[in-house]
C-alpha cells in the first residue's frame, strides 16, 4: 500500500502510538480570520493533527476523534477538505499540492480518526 517516497509510517509493533507519526507535511491552511491561504506544516500522530509555521513550530492541534471531515469547494481551491472537530463551532480548511495527497492525507486522517475510537464502528470512514 505505502509506496517508496510517501510520508506514511507504518507504527513498529513496539512503538508506542503516542510516539507514532502517521503522516507529515506542507499543506496550505486557510486562516480563520483573514481568510488567508499559508502553507503549515501538519504532523498526524494517535488522533491529533498538529500544525504550524515549521516542522519545529507546531503549537495549534486540531482533536480528530468524533470529527466530521470531507473534500469541499472553497476559494478556488483544487485539493481543499474541511475537518471540524466533534461539539466545536469552528471549522478547519486545508488544501494539498495535488489530488493524490488530498486522498492520502484525508485517508490517513480517517484512519487517525478511527483509532481514537477502538470498537466504534460509526467512526469508520470511507474516502472517495
Amino acid at each position: 500500500m505505502a509506496e517508496s517516497g510517501q510520508n506514511v509510517d507504518k507504527q513498529s509493533e513496539g512503538s508506542s502510538a503516542s510516539d507514532s507519526i502517521n503522516k507529515q507535511g506542507w499543506l496550505s491552511k486557510r486562516s480563520r480570520l483573514s481568510k488567508r491561504w499559508d502553507n503549515r506544516w501538519c504532523c498526524l500522530k494517535k488522533n491529533e493533527l498538529s500544525y504550524g509555521i515549521t516542522a519545529e513550530d507546531q503549537h495549534k492541534v486540531v482533536t480528530l476523534e468524533g470529527c466530521e471531515m470531507s473534500d469541499c469547494s472553497i476559494d478556488k481551491k483544487q485539493f481543499a477538505f474541511r475537518i471540524k472537530p466533534r461539539g466545536g463551532k469552528r471549522v478547519y480548511f486545508f488544501c494539498a499540492d495535488s489530488e493524490r495527497d488530498q486522498q492520502e492525507w484525508m485517508q490517513a486522517i480517517c484512519f487517525a480518526k478511527a483509532s481514537g475510537n477502538m470498537g466504534d464502528g460509526s467512526q469508520a470512514c470511507t474516502v472517495q
